[in-house]
């Protein structure tokens, strides 16, 4: 991340951000996706089991992950305002938090997977896969939040383009586990969905180490130690990453846990509907990967220029964002609409779910496009650490209309499980109207 000086070099330098980190994320996300895809060839109970346990593990791991993003607009205001000192011990103190944060979803997955499973009353094929994709997956805990902790500080000094090449490396071994775990190929077990968990473990852990190589050994980390003289935690800053990560994490958790409570609602109506919906799903999170992006170039650029006492041009880079969403949002439904036959034939050969995929896919085009425009905004206000604002959002968006929307038209036999996906348009409706109220509201109120 540099200084710039004009609008076109702002805009060089947004996509120069974005652009790994678009790639970086479709990676992240396309490994998930290629997770259900190959289940969904092998089997629709698999899928079944493996998107149940997949709905379940993501909820508690954006959240999490929100809560690690917490130290990106620490260190992207202390590079623009020159004071690189702390890094090193702000790294490790991440570290810290995500071993504990790791340590406490083991626990909960150790105590509480199994009697939340059971009360779901899934079919009992579905339920043991689900277990044991779950049991698998636990391997790769540490080392993804690890690692979550480590992008952000390499994505913070402006170098993406470094955890592009890690994450994509991770993508091409993650595709070559799946697909030789889940079905049996290269001389390994078919282990049929349990694979899918066993491939991101495996793929979780490559990440981690090559991350630690890169903190290591390139010249911009070498000077914070951040390998070397380690001490207790310091509660200072702790404190400081979990003021700011917090509010995100739970920001990102109600969004996310929509997708898993909607999921959930699907059990009621059957195994092809589960695995319909998850395909469905897989395809909105793919390109979600675009707005997500915007969001995290906004951070690391406007808070840049905030921590270099340049208020003028982080409202720039701001509008830039938002500007960038809406093209995207525009390419994002005219692909959709003129594809859907081929989005829907990629998941599945059994005409029952297909059909049930086309019927899910037309609202999965509205929701990412209406998406497109609430989730580089929160980018943004993350950057002005204005992030408390964006949990009372979230939580009365996703929750407060999602849910109660959600459950009550799911139970009308005349919406059934087309009910679900009309609570989430509603919400992310609401939370793109009140994001952009409040980023109006920052950057020209107060």
């Amino acid at each position: 991340m540099n200084p710039t000086n004009t609008i076109i070099d702002k805009i060089i330098m947004f996509i120069r951000l974005f652009t790994p980190m678009a790639v970086t994320q479709f990676a992240l996300l396309g490994g998930s996706f290629i997770a259900i895809f190959l289940t969904g060839q092998y089997g629709t109970v698999d899928l079944a089991g493996v998107s149940i346990g997949y709905n379940i593990w993501i909820a508690l791991y954006t959240f999490m992950m929100g809560i690690l993003l917490g130290i990106t607009p620490i260190v992207s205001q202390l590079l623009g305002g020159r004071k690189i000192k702390h890094i090193g011990n702000i790294t490790k103190e991440g570290l810290y938090i995500a071993t504990g944060l790791a340590l406490l979803l083991w626990l909960l997955g150790y105590f509480g997977m199994k009697p939340f499973l059971l009360y779901l009353n899934m079919e009992p094929a579905a339920y043991e896969i689900c277990v044991f994709y779950l049991k698998a997956f636990s391997i790769g805990l540490f080392p993804i939040l690890w690692g979550c902790t480590l992008r952000n500080i390499i994505d913070s000094h402006g170098l993406t383009h470094f955890s592009m090449a890690i994450v994509v490396f991770g993508f091409v071994l993650n595709v070559f586990f799946n697909y030789a775990l889940i079905f049996g190929h290269f001389g390994l077990p078919e282990l049929g969905g349990i694979g899918a968990g066993y491939a991101t473990a495996i793929t979780c852990w490559s990440n981690f180490i090559l991350y630690s190589l890169v903190l290591i050994f390139h010249p911009t980390f070498k000077e914070y130690n951040i390998f070397s003289n380690w001490k207790l935690p310091s509660w200072t800053y702790i404190r400081e990453q979990l003021q700011i990560g917090l509010p995100i994490g739970f920001s990102i958790f109600f969004e996310t846990s929509i997708f898993s409570i909607a999921g959930l609602l699907m059990v009621q109506f059957g195994t092809a509907v589960v695995a319909a919906h998850q395909s469905a799903l897989s395809f909105t999170n793919i390109f979600y990967c675009f707005p997500l992006s915007i969001s995290m170039a906004a951070t690391i650029a406007v808070a840049y220029e905030l921590g270099a006492g340049k208020p003028k041009e982080a409202r720039q880079y701001a509008y830039i964002a938002r500007i960038f969403a809406l093209i995207v949002a525009t390419l994002l439904c005219s692909y959709s609409f003129t594809h859907m036959e081929n989005i829907a034939g990629l998941f599945t050969s059994d005409p029952v779910v297909f059909d049930l995929i086309m019927s899910f896919l037309s609202y999965a085009v509205f929701f990412a496009v209406i998406d497109a425009f609430g989730t580089p905004l929160q980018g943004i206000l993350r950057a002005y650490k204005d992030v408390r604002i964006i949990s009372y959002i979230s939580l009365f968006s996703y929750w407060g209309v999602c849910f109660p929307v959600a459950y009550i038209l799911s139970r009308m036999p005349e919406y059934g499980p087309y009910g679900v996906w009309i609570g989430l348009l509603s919400s992310v409706s609401v939370a793109g109207i009140l994001f952009t109220a409040r980023a109006w509201y920052i950057q020209h109120k107060r």
